[in-house]
């Protein structure tokens, strides 16, 4: 039965500001790789998601002005079969071709006069098949994204094309409204000063992943690690695991300039790392409910646990700040600024930082889709503005899967960056054995109890 459908909705300032934010050196693309056993059956395939995906209006609607203003409005030419793509191979895909493979799809900029989101389906990688997904940032955001992942997908094999009811709308309706609750709740002061105090920081160490930028492109990724060791050294150190994340991008970006004749020992990177700001429960509304923070990382520290301890300590600092909901309503302003006046702000922004950092928490248990076992999960975080180094991970059924997207000319090996990125949670992990966490201070006053804010 066909759903009726959506009404055209006012497009939030924020995401239209990511609407606008393609240029010819970064594009705003989720670029994501699920990997399934098994031969693909696309019948099964096509009627899965045509079954499920429209229960989020945006993957079926387009963007276009009315009385001058940015609109969702619903595709009538809208054909899913445009949007799903097979791809036959013509032997069996390795990893090293994959990558290949990736990196030219992620070249390629989505149609705008239709829904911005594709499927590319590889019918041969290893053994298996695989779905090359891709949605531009202005549909939604690495939450949301896992939501509609979560709604795809099962967690058994036996299901049809009908989805379990369970945690799913029956159909998701966005925020429409002009200026975020963030906006509105956080004071204009507040805004202005997080702002200002952004702009007047001193433009990020001048090292190669500063150089200018050509717009050719890379995707790697590496085996996952399990989460169970990760999770274990956060807890022996008494961290989360996005320090632990932030630590070990730290002693990568550090090895890679000292092989490369940089002082790693001088002026310390400084990074964008993403901040979620939405509840888990409204995920389904999709959209963009993030902060960008400025991370000074410690690649200036050699010893591998003080950089986590420090790594630490600044991202709690920013926890505790507003510069996520200052920075997330930065965004919202920016759309509603002319597109040159936009992107002036976006490169003086992005000018302060070399690298983007992001997390995702995917699915914590093993998914199926149509019928067939998703083995990994990938997913790279695109660049704005000046950068053109971005670093991910997204946890899966037990395991955490890095992945790097960057533009050549900063890092001509990418490889190498990933196999240090690596190799640096393994001396995290060494460094930390025998470690234990500092315990609270005892409480200053008898039945005084201090807690962290």
């Amino acid at each position: 039965m066909s759903k009726k459908p959506a009404p055209p909705a006012a497009m939030t300032r924020r995401d239209y500001a990511w609407h606008r934010m393609d240029t010819d050196m970064n594009l705003m693309v989720i670029n994501s790789i699920l990997l399934f056993e098994g031969p693909v059956n696309m019948e099964r395939l096509v009627s899965t998601i045509a079954h499920r995906l429209p229960n989020y209006p945006r993957f079926t609607q387009k963007v276009v002005h009315l009385r001058g203003r940015p609109h969702w409005v619903e595709d009538d030419q809208f054909d899913i079969r445009q949007h799903i793509e097979l791809e036959r191979m013509e032997h069996d895909v390795d990893r090293a071709e994959l990558q290949d493979h990736l990196t030219r799809l992620a070249h390629l900029p989505l149609e705008r006069d239709r829904p911005m989101w594709h499927m590319t389906v590889l019918d041969r990688v290893n053994g298996g098949h695989a779905i090359v997904f891709r949605v531009h940032h202005c549909i939604t955001d690495g939450l949301g994204l896992v939501h509609v992942l979560n709604h795809l997908t099962d967690d058994n094999g036996l299901h049809g094309k009908t989805p379990s009811p369970v945690g799913h709308p029956h159909r998701a309706i966005a925020q429409n409204k002009v200026c975020s609750a963030v906006v509105q709740g956080l004071s204009w002061l507040k805004i202005g000063f997080h702002v200002a105090r952004l702009s007047i920081l001193w433009p990020d160490a001048r090292t190669q992943f500063k150089a200018p930028m050509t717009g050719t492109k890379q995707l790697v990724w590496l085996p996952p690690l399990e989460m169970d060791r990760v999770r274990a050294m956060s807890k022996r150190m008494g961290v989360t695991l996005n320090d632990v994340w932030v630590a070990a991008v730290s002693g990568a970006l550090r090895q890679y300039l000292g092989e490369r004749g940089q002082r790693p020992d001088g002026r310390a990177l400084r990074a964008a790392v993403t901040f979620n700001l939405r509840e888990k429960a409204n995920a389904f509304q999709l959209g963009n409910e993030f902060g960008l923070v400025a991370v000074d990382l410690p690649t200036n520290v050699d010893d591998p646990t003080l950089r986590l301890r420090q790594s630490s300590s600044r991202m709690t600092a920013i926890k505790r700040s507003h510069q996520p909901r200052a920075t997330m309503a930065f965004l919202s302003i920016a759309g509603c600024l002319p597109t040159a006046l936009q992107h002036f702000a976006l490169n003086l922004f992005t000018s302060k930082g070399s690298v983007v950092l992001t997390n995702i928490e995917g699915p914590s248990s093993r998914r199926y889709l149509a019928g067939s076992r998703l083995t990994d999960l990938i997913c790279w975080v695109p660049q704005a503005g000046k950068l053109g180094v971005g670093l991910a991970f997204i946890s899966y059924a037990g395991q955490i899967q890095l992945a790097l997207f960057v533009d050549t000319d900063l890092v001509p090996d990418p490889d190498r960056l990933m196999q240090l990125t690596y190799d640096a949670f393994e001396e995290l992990e060494q460094a930390t054995q025998g470690v234990h966490a500092p315990q609270p201070a005892e409480p200053a006053l008898p039945g005084i109890v201090i807690t962290a804010s």
